[in-house]
Formats: structure tokens, C-alpha cells, sequence
């Protein structure tokens, strides 16, 4: 305790008054965006934000991906065994939208619709469909989109002048780009059991470029029995069987792809548009573009790819939740920086940044998704980790040749069906 005026003058018959200075709130955010922002930003606006709320201290911890979801999701199991203490620590929480379903049915955030009801600012994202039930547990901020990069000098080595728009000239150029002997591919998967994003980046971009979805919304049953997206697994497994793939994807980090991609030793690749910049630093801007991924040579529909999304929630245990929502206020407020220093398309839906009008690959990213349509099916579902955990599975014997598409596809639809009701049963 600090005291203020406690000094008592000697053989004085009445002590000066005893004043408590208001004890500085510290709220602990755990993220880890910072190993994706700009060098700083985060201490900066934490720095902010502590100017502008006397009183509030931000204690930033920092965690990998990797970390933070081991830590939310062993924060799940410990909840769910009937432990009670709070996992991570942390007053706010940085979220992927695929962690929300356990966290909120086993009451681990804080519900935001009081807070939201009484505050009077712009909200970050404008959420649709399924997302929008859990904007009232998690604020989105940021977003990010997934289009089909390609190496220019690759293609045209190749005798191609454009990237491929389908899936037959898809397979066409990788078949061109092949050469096994001069250790050149037509493109890569990263499915490493270690990268949370490879099912989801590599796997499913596919199978939304066809239209279809994973799962039928509302009902927790899969959809991967359905004809197109059967035919996605058909056209991954013949990337895979005609050698088209560069070997190890099983094992391949997503950094190691990107290298593969950087240094010519892949053609195409589906990655995130924050990997922008780490192409960039190898190749410039002249030697790559990026596009729409490519369709199934029937598809009429529009363009379609998956999204990611920054989610900023309220640990239940927090001691001090109203100042956490002041803090998450601030950062919705600031989400166009935070898009900027994430480089970010289609960004934090507070309008078109400068960022995003000034950049070649960034204003043709927003037009890619300005012209398509973003899917993130997987927020608010039960155990998405374990879903892709059955994807690599199941995709593994596919290649190895223990079994087709169809009985893929079966086998992925059964396993996944038995996880939505054991979710349901055991509350996780």
C-alpha cells in the first residue's frame, strides 16, 4: 500500500490525514500476435493506451500460435476434469475463432453483449452467418485471406504467360513444371502435424475453391461425403500420385514450403497473404503473383477461399473485466493499424487502408476478395484440432495408395460425426 501524507509531527495531538493512492489495475494480455506484427506495435499501443487510461497497465504476455493454442486447449481439458484455475493467464485473451466452442461452453469467457450495449464505438468486423452468434464472446478485428501464389520465371520457364484458372490447367502447368532430376515441383502441401493452419490452408482452400463446404451449418454433421468434395480429394490425390507434390508434405513446415516456393523449387503454392512479405524479401516484387485459387472446370460460382481472424476475448476469471473491455474498445479502435502492421487483406473492415490502395499485392488481394466469397466455417465447432488431426490421417493413406478419395472421404465423415457427439456428451 502506498501512502500519501502519513508523516506525524512529534508530540502533535492530532495526525495529518491518511490518504491510499487508487492502486494501478495491471491486465494481462496473452497473444500472439506479436510474432506477426511489425516489430513494437503491440508495446506501443499497450504504451497508448496506458496514456490515455490512467490507472490501467497492460502486461503483454507474448506466446507463439503453437503455444497459445496448447495453453487454451490444456486450459479446456484441466475446465472440463474440473479444475478450476484460469488458463492461460490473462485478463484478455487473443483467439482464433476455432478454440470459441469449448471456451464458451464451459463458460471460460466472459459474454460481451452488456459490454457492447453500452459503449458507443465502431465495431472492427462486420461478421456473418454462424460467426456472428460468437461475436458475443470473442471481438474479430483482423482478417486474412489465402490466394494461389506463383513464381513468374517458374511458370514462363514452363511456357506459361498467366497462372492456371482450374483445376485441369492446374494439373496441366504442374505437369509442365515437374522435373524430379533438377528437383523442381509443381507445387507443395505443408501438413506438418505442427502447423495448426496446413489442413486448413493446403486441405480445405481446395475444397472451397469447389464450392462446397465441410459442413452442413447448424446441424455439427460433416459434409465431406458430398460429389464436390469427393472431387477435391480426387484432385489432391492425383498431385499426389503423378508426383506433382514435392516430396515429404507430411513432414513440411509451412516455412519450409515458402523456401521451396522462394527459391524455385515450387511453381504454385496456397498460402496466407501475410507471407507476402516473406516472399518479397527473396524474390522482390517483379518475380511473383498472386490470383484466385483455381476452380473445378465446371464450377460457375465465385471464387471462393478461406479466412482467418484475430478474436479478442474476456477471460471469465478476470478480476477486472470492465477494464478489459476498455482495452479491447481500444484495439477495435486501432484495428486499422493492426491490419496495416499485420499486413492484412481483407483487413479490419473499417474501410479501404492506405496500405491496401498503395501496394500492388495488397490492392489485387482485396480484389480477389472483393470478387469472391471469404469462408471460416470452423468457428464456434468442437475440437477442430482433432478434425484435422483425422484429415492428415486419412489423407496420409490416400497417398501411400491404402485407399481412394471415396473411402477417404468416408472414413474423414464417420470419424468426424463420432467427434461432434462425443463433444456433445462430454461438454468439451
Amino acid at each position: 500500500m502506498f501512502l500519501l501524507g502519513s508523516t506525524v509531527k512529534a508530540g502533535a495531538k492530532k495526525a495529518t490525514k491518511v490518504m491510499e493512492a487508487k492502486k494501478a489495475v495491471t491486465l494481462v494480455f496473452s497473444q500472439w500476435w506479436h510474432e506477426e506484427l511489425e516489430q513494437n506495435i503491440l508495446v506501443s499501443l499497450a504504451a497508448e493506451f496506458e496514456r490515455t487510461h490512467p490507472g490501467i497497465k497492460i502486461k503483454l504476455n507474448n506466446y507463439s500460435y503453437n503455444d497459445m493454442e496448447a495453453l487454451i486447449l490444456n486450459g479446456l481439458n484441466d475446465k472440463i476434469a474440473g479444475f478450476t484455475e484460469n488458463f492461460p493467464p490473462a485478463d484478455i485473451l487473443a483467439l482464433d475463432p476455432r478454440w470459441l466452442y469449448g471456451l464458451i461452453r464451459n463458460d471460460m469467457l466472459e459474454p460481451l453483449s452488456p459490454y457492447k450495449e453500452s459503449s458507443a464505438f465502431i465495431p472492427a468486423l462486420q461478421t456473418s452467418g454462424q460467426e456472428r452468434v460468437y461475436d458475443d464472446w470473442a471481438f474479430p478485428l483482423v482478417s486474412f485471406m489465402a490466394p494461389l501464389f506463383y513464381n513468374i520465371e517458374v511458370l514462363s520457364q514452363a511456357g506459361f504467360d498467366r497462372p492456371p484458372k482450374t483445376w485441369s490447367e492446374f494439373l496441366h502447368y504442374a505437369r509442365a513444371i515437374t522435373n524430379r532430376d533438377m528437383g523442381r515441383f509443381g507445387t507443395a502441401l505443408s501438413l506438418n502435424q505442427g502447423d495448426p493452419q496446413g489442413v486448413y490452408v493446403d486441405v480445405y482452400s481446395w475444397i472451397w475453391a469447389s464450392g462446397a463446404v465441410l459442413l452442413n451449418q447448424g446441424k455439427d454433421k460433416a459434409n465431406f461425403t458430398s460429389p464436390m468434395v469427393v472431387n477435391a480429394l480426387t484432385f489432391l490425390d492425383t498431385l499426389s500420385r503423378e508426383g506433382l507434390l514435392s516430396p515429404d508434405c507430411f513432414s513440411k513446415t509451412k516455412e519450409r514450403k515458402l523456401e521451396e516456393f522462394a527459391s524455385g523449387a515450387i511453381g504454385m503454392m496456397i498460402a496466407s497473404v501475410q507471407d507476402i512479405e516473406v516472399i518479397r524479401k527473396y524474390l522482390g516484387d517483379k518475380a511473383f503473383g498472386i490470383t484466385t485459387i483455381p476452380r473445378p472446370d465446371e464450377y460457375q460460382g465465385k471464387p471462393a477461399f478461406g479466412l482467418t481472424t484475430w478474436y479478442a476475448g474476456i477471460s471469465r476469471e478476470s478480476g477486472y473485466k470492465e477494464q478489459a473491455w476498455e482495452f479491447i474498445s481500444f484495439l477495435a479502435k486501432q484495428s486499422p493499424l493492426l491490419a496495416a502492421a499485420s499486413h492484412a487483406v481483407p483487413g479490419s473492415g473499417n474501410g479501404l487502408e492506405d496500405y491496401l490502395k498503395g501496394d500492388s499485392f495488397y490492392s489485387k488481394a482485396y480484389n480477389i476478395y472483393e470478387g469472391g466469397d471469404g469462408i471460416q466455417e470452423f468457428a464456434g465447432y468442437p475440437a477442430v484440432h482433432v478434425l484435422d488431426f483425422i484429415v492428415r490421417e486419412e489423407l496420409y493413406d490416400m497417398f501411400e495408395w491404402r485407399q481412394g478419395p471415396k473411402e477417404a472421404a468416408s472414413e474423414i465423415q464417420n470419424r468426424w460425426e463420432e467427434v461432434f457427439q462425443n463433444a456433445l456428451r462430454f461438454g468439451s
